[in-house]
């Protein structure tokens, strides 16, 4: 039997660019790594359910009255494959979840689509399609999408130069797969090298913890080492021109000569330099850098703006308003306690943001924020009332990202604002944990579990205030802070 463990697939590729080390611990963990490993929430295996759901939803409404066939399927890639490849031979017009083997490779594309073409089936080849919930076209999907069309080049003679997606608003994106062919195979070599028992040099990110399973592994090895993967935003290009340069550890890249090392290897030049430099001396000497004061508009209204989704069902359901002004600070919320009510709670933002005086500014932290209003003014329509307030929006994490250093891995608000001294004390703390609580109500009902997102969602927009109300304070000229800091002064 060929189990699909012992192949390279488009899993492990997902994997990799999501945490290098993902591929590599799934393969060779120890007993004591395997007891890191995070456990999959209930919010990951819904969306892996309702994934799959979706995909096969979607094909049969695209392609309603057309023939849609499905292999069987089985432990064994060989055989599924051999079941995908009668079928096209037949020149099945579509077939759904078909299995591609060659050689030590297997993947599976949500749809195998027949085109009009010369290939060894005759006048007509395939090429693949993915269904996603996404809205654009993401690089992990793209490599997914070469790989597949990679494997269908060796099965059928052809290379298929245009794979798509089928976003989550049910439109066809393609791209020229012929441009990312190199972008594969630079993963695959490091796959490979992985498969043969090489593990990789230190990585840490973000998504390491939150979509990978190890990321506590991670990190355990990246501090064993003291190793520069621990520098906030140093992509892995960097993280390898450094180490090629002789820079691995925090107390190496610390000491740089940022003028020195101008241009000696890719992607560093002296502006990056320096900003990995003062990283590096922030972490170092667990101090606090103002590189750059940061100034804040004055306004009559001050607000702060968060929003709650539902990625299952990619639905908004609660959108949180933090006011102030002159009168004190008021927090409320526009919640859908149904799914089929976004479109109601939409409507009830956009009258609200209508009666906003003219001289107002809107905080909120990260791009999430001005995409799921792009995404929901797209699907309901949008009004001159929001465009003033798009115009409004002050992304609180870009301006941390460009003018303050902290001692931290990540700049996420969960991060930041614990070692600001701000915490959150409801039962919801975390962005995952509100997706599963509200995948609860929406099963039970139970009111008590909207009550703890909408109390989550005030202490998010609280926070936001807390930053900005720090900023204000602390952030106003250039300088540094030591441990003590004046903010933990009683």
């Amino acid at each position: 039997m060929s189990r699909y463990s012992d192949y390279l697939t488009a899993t492990d590729i997902y994997r990799f660019l999501q945490c290098p080390h993902w591929p590599y611990y799934e393969r060779f963990a120890t007993a004591d790594e395997q007891r890191l490993k995070r456990e999959q929430t209930e919010s990951e295996r819904l969306r892996l359910e309702h994934g799959i759901a979706h995909e096969k939803e979607i094909v049969e409404k695209l392609f309603a009255g057309q023939p849609i066939l499905e292999p069987p399927r089985s432990t064994d890639a060989e055989k599924d494959f051999e079941a995908t490849l009668a079928l096209m031979r037949q020149g099945a017009p579509l077939i759904y979840q078909g299995t591609l083997t060659d050689g030590d490779w297997t993947g599976r594309p949500d749809l195998l689509e027949r085109h009009d073409g010369e290939s060894r089936f005759g006048s007509w080849l395939y090429v693949p399609v993915d269904v996603k919930s996404s809205h654009a076209l993401e690089k992990y999907q793209r490599i997914q999408l070469v790989f597949y069309a990679t494997l269908l080049e060796r099965i059928q003679g052809r290379f298929p130069s245009e794979p798509a997606i089928i976003n989550a608003d049910n439109e066809r994106i393609l791209f020229r797969a012929e441009e990312k062919i190199t972008e594969l195979q630079s993963v695959i070599v490091e796959l490979e090298r992985i498969r043969a028992g090489e593990k990789p040099e230190p990585v840490l990110r973000k998504s390491c913890h939150d979509t990978g399973v190890w990321g506590a592994v991670c990190e355990r090895y990246a501090k064993s080492l003291h190793d520069i993967a621990l520098l906030y935003n140093v992509d892995i290009h960097k993280l390898r021109s450094l180490r090629h340069l002789g820079v691995r550890s925090i107390d190496d890249a610390a000491d740089i000569d940022p003028q020195a090392l101008d241009g000696l290897a890719k992607g560093l030049r002296v502006h990056s330099l320096e900003v990995i430099k003062r990283q590096a001396q922030s972490l170092k000497a667990a101090s606090v850098i103002v590189r750059k004061s940061v100034a804040l508009p004055d306004s009559g209204l001050e607000i702060h703006f968060d929003i709650e989704s539902d990625p299952p069902n990619d639905t908004d359901y609660l959108y949180g308003i933090l006011t102030r002004s002159h009168d004190g600070d008021r927090y409320h919320s526009f919640v859908a306690e149904r799914l089929e009510d976004e479109g109601k709670m939409w409507r009830a933002f956009l009258a609200w943001i209508e009666t906003l005086p003219a001289d107002y500014h809107v905080y909120h932290y990260a791009a999430y924020e001005r995409m799921r209003l792009a995404v929901l003014e797209k699907r309901y329509g949008g009004s001159q009332g929001l465009d003033q307030f798009k115009t409004r929006l002050i992304d609180l994490k870009e301006i941390v990202t460009h003018s303050i250093v902290f001692p931290l891995y990540f700049y996420g608000l969960k991060y930041i604002l614990p070692f600001l001294g701000y915490h959150w004390r409801g039962d919801v703390k975390a962005g995952g944990q509100s997706v599963d609580v509200f995948e609860k109500y929406l099963a039970t009902g139970e009111r008590a579990l909207l009550e703890s997102i909408i109390r989550y969602n005030e202490e998010d927009v609280r926070a936001t205030a807390f930053l900005k109300d720090w900023l204000v304070r602390y952030a106003q000229e250039i300088t540094s802070y030591e441990h003590p800091y004046p903010w933990e002064k009683k």
